[in-house]
């Protein structure tokens, strides 16, 4: 097999697979840390394909050449893997983060309401203590009459 029907093949079986990265809710900033890390690749494997073409092959064959594509093939996806592993880790936080924050309204608002409540309530009690009092007085002013004009008429 020639090296030209190894890269073919490979080139079908690693398109044939790919599905694209879907990113939700990302914001601007790791959108564009993740097309930088992407465009670095990118730069990087031109500049191994540049120097691949430099090199002369071996006297063997082309042999030795294929191996190395295959390594630098590998080495391409790990580091693929990497930035797509790092997208996917950043993207999950992003998600866990906007939950937590709107856990944290909810509680927020539900604390306010209690509060609001408790207010309320605590202004309730102290008109009904206050009402609670007027009424003894009034009925300590009702007995202490009563006793005076029962007196009276004895």
């Amino acid at each position: 097999m020639s090296e030209d029907d190894l890269l073919g093949r490979r080139r079908l079986r690693s398109s044939v697979g790919k599905q694209p990265l879907v990113v939700r809710r990302a914001d601007q900033d790791s959108q564009r840390e993740m097309l930088d890390k992407l465009a670095q690749l990118e730069i990087a494997l031109v500049s191994v394909k540049d120097e691949l073409k430099a090199i002369k092959p071996p006297a063997r064959g082309r042999r030795f050449d294929a191996r190395t594509m295959i390594a630098l093939g590998a080495i391409a996806l790990s580091i693929t893997g990497y930035v797509i592993e790092d997208a996917r880790n950043t993207s999950r936080q992003d998600t866990e983060i906007e939950s937590a924050m709107a856990r944290l309204a909810v509680v927020e608002r539900t604390q306010a309401i209690n509060t609001e409540g408790r207010i309320r309530m605590e202004v309730e009690l102290q008109q009904l203590r206050e009402g609670q009092e007027e009424i003894k007085r009034l009925l300590e002013q009702h007995d202490r009459r009563s006793a005076r004009e029962v007196r009276q008429n004895q």
